[in-house]
């Protein structure tokens, strides 16, 4: 039963470092594929505010303080 122990704490070790680099590796592949894309994460100006959607209690929100 002490041999059992030493094996288990490889194949935990073995598994944490493959889960590291498949998401390493996702990372890297989403962001490639976002320059590839050309889209950006942010708005680039003031009038492209309208077209994002709003959730409902957003919308109730603004059009409550907006008048």
């Amino acid at each position: 039963m002490d041999k059992s122990i030493p094996i288990w704490q490889l194949i935990s070790l073995a598994l944490a470092v493959a889960l590291i680099a498949a998401v390493a590796e996702l990372h890297r592949s989403s962001t490639a594929s976002l320059l590839a894309t050309g889209t950006t994460l942010t708005v680039d100006s003031a009038t492209n505010l309208e077209h994002l959607a709003m959730s409902p209690n957003a919308r109730r929100i603004h059009e409550r303080y907006s008048l």
